[in-house]
């Protein structure tokens, strides 16, 4: 059986070419960075509709359409709930990460995380935007 390993991209911001996940990385004191790239190690080798909580899980709200296939990967960092979104694809075998979220309490930041994140997804996909990959070895 061989072993399928995701490839992990983020969005760019096509004003200033940033990648979405390496922005907010490099905010992260070396133990959060660590954890960040210990939860991507997990991940990237399992299909993302098997991401279980407390590693990652799939975003539902009867109340949001726009949170529908949205995954977050889940680790705490710098005393945060870090929650960066994304969506399988947009080719086969790929993880896009396309907004960076944080959860404390009842409050995530950005507020509107779900309209967002689907916005940026459908940019990716229609190739308004570029995606970068994320490197983690």
């Amino acid at each position: 059986m061989s072993l399928i390993r995701y490839e992990l991209r983020q969005w760019a911001d096509s004003r200033t070419n940033a990648g979405e996940w390496n922005k907010y990385y490099d905010r992260l004191d070396p133990k959060g960075q660590a954890k960040a790239d210990e939860r991507l190690r997990q991940l990237r080798d399992l299909p993302p509709a098997m991401w279980r909580d407390p590693r990652a899980k799939q975003l539902s709200s009867a109340r949001d359409e726009d949170c529908r296939d949205i995954y977050e990967i889940r680790f705490k960092a710098n005393g945060i709930q870090q929650r960066p979104l994304g969506f399988s694809g947009p080719r086969e075998g790929e993880f896009t990460v396309v907004l960076w979220a944080t959860h404390k309490g009842k409050k995530w930041l950005p507020r509107e995380k779900c309209r967002i994140a689907k916005e940026r997804w459908q940019a990716v996909c229609s190739a308004a935007s570029k995606t970068l990959e994320i490197e983690i070895d």
